[in-house]
């Protein structure tokens, strides 16, 4: 069943682990590319954000809503990065997809692009209505675990547990051993 509007509504950290387990969908030129979000980073108004200290750009304006839409922007000069857009009209705040499992090479944010054949020619899609682009609920299984770790990638604002993946998923771009054995070994006490 396709996400709604709502579901995409909320505070950005919530939203991300509500993402976990989900399929993203994008069907381009009559081929359906289709993939489990197993890994993703919540952003809101944080140091290490595009919408840091509020600043509003050409770039940065649709992670300030309404929620539901592709943040699709090229960094690097090689790779492009989806986000959904979260929290209510107003606030920033976007959820980057960094992993996915149930297609290939698709481990790590600017693979998961490149998967699904997207570019910033799909920044700003409405997944809740577009035809072609859209997430679907996905029903996380009783086993899964949720690592919450930092960030990847990023120079401020380093310190934030604001990743989270799921526990074991090949399509996690990059593990973090330590808070995995820390959830392990919560999990047995």
């Amino acid at each position: 069943m396709r996400l709604q509007r709502a579901d995409f509504s909320g505070p950005t950290q919530r939203v991300a682990r509500r993402l976990l387990g989900c399929f993203v969908c994008h069907r381009k030129g009559g081929e359906l590319k289709r993939g489990r979000i197993v890994e993703v980073e919540a952003y809101t108004d944080d140091a290490a954000s595009h919408s840091a200290s509020g600043k509003r750009t050409p770039r940065n304006r649709i992670m300030y809503g309404p929620p539901g839409f592709a943040y699709v922007y090229f960094t690097y000069g090689m790779h492009h990065c989806l986000n959904v857009v979260s929290e209510s009209d107003g606030l920033p705040g976007a959820v980057l997809i960094r992993g996915l499992d149930e297609i290939e090479h698709a481990a790590g944010p600017g693979l998961v692009c490149r998967a699904l054949h997207l570019t910033i020619r799909d920044n700003g899609r409405d997944l809740a209505a577009d035809p072609d682009l859209w997430i679907e609920s996905g029903n996380r299984k009783r086993h899964e675990r949720v690592v919450q770790t930092t960030r990847i990638g990023i120079r401020r604002a380093v310190d934030l547990k604001l990743r989270y993946y799921l526990l074991g998923s090949p399509g996690v771009s990059k593990r973090d051993r330590e808070a995995e054995a820390e959830l392990l070994g919560a999990r047995g006490s």
